[in-house]
């Protein structure tokens, strides 16, 4: 059978949207990697505040209206990093789930890679990342939602529950919010002193958490 003629049309347009929506992804990480290549050569807290959008776009290969088109503040890509971060333990949680791991070791595992991930960042970046990140209004709102940290161990929680590997009580996101904020304080404490095995910081933390919501739901 031939495909209708605006079969094909409404088939090209998506193609083209898909292949729009992939260059401005790519875009941005080029924006993103430039920008942090050029902050760490320079040590970060000079870095920062000296490199210009004209050295990030050269260095990234695009216009300097593109860089700003994207980020229209410094700011904007350290935000985004953050962002990225936790769309990544997002991603990590999902797999996790599918490979049908107990959520202790789960957990452990977001856990681990997330303090491998932050430890390869410099902790002036990260200080900073995390200022600029609170800075938001809608911080909570959106790392609850879907990519958002808090979201990652919601998802991980709420299937646990459902399982039976955890009491019902308390809820997955009450449990969840305070493993983000535990990670978050312990990211903004190494940040600051780099005082600690960050990754087993965070692991002995959420093993603790999740001991406390099964003991708390015992009857």
């Amino acid at each position: 059978m031939t495909p209708r003629p605006e079969a094909l049309s409404s088939g090209r347009k998506g193609n083209r949207a898909k292949l729009a929506q992939e260059r401005s992804r790519a875009n941005a990480k080029k924006i993103v990697r430039a920008a942090l290549h050029l902050w760490t050569e320079r040590g970060f807290d000079e870095g920062y505040e000296a490199t210009t959008v004209d050295e990030i776009a050269e260095r990234a290969g695009i216009s300097r209206a593109t860089v700003y088109y994207y980020f229209p503040k410094k700011e904007d890509i350290l935000r985004e990093i953050a962002w990225v971060t936790a769309e990544q333990i997002h991603e990590l949680s999902l797999r996790s789930l599918m490979s049908g791991q107990p959520v202790d070791q789960v957990i452990d595992d977001i856990m681990r890679q997330l303090g491998e991930m932050v430890s390869r960042s410099p902790p002036a970046a990260v200080r900073r990342m995390l200022q600029v990140r609170d800075a938001v209004p809608d911080t909570l709102d959106r790392d609850s939602a879907a990519g958002g940290l808090t979201r990652a161990f919601s998802v991980v929680l709420t299937h646990a529950q459902e399982a039976g590997e955890l009491p019902g009580m308390p809820r997955s996101i009450d449990i969840a919010i305070m493993l983000s904020s535990i990670a978050t304080g312990l990211i903004s404490r190494w940040s600051i002193l780099d005082d600690m095995d960050l990754p087993d910081a965070l692991r002995r933390s959420a093993a603790i958490v999740l001991a406390g919501a099964r003991a708390s739901g015992d009857p």
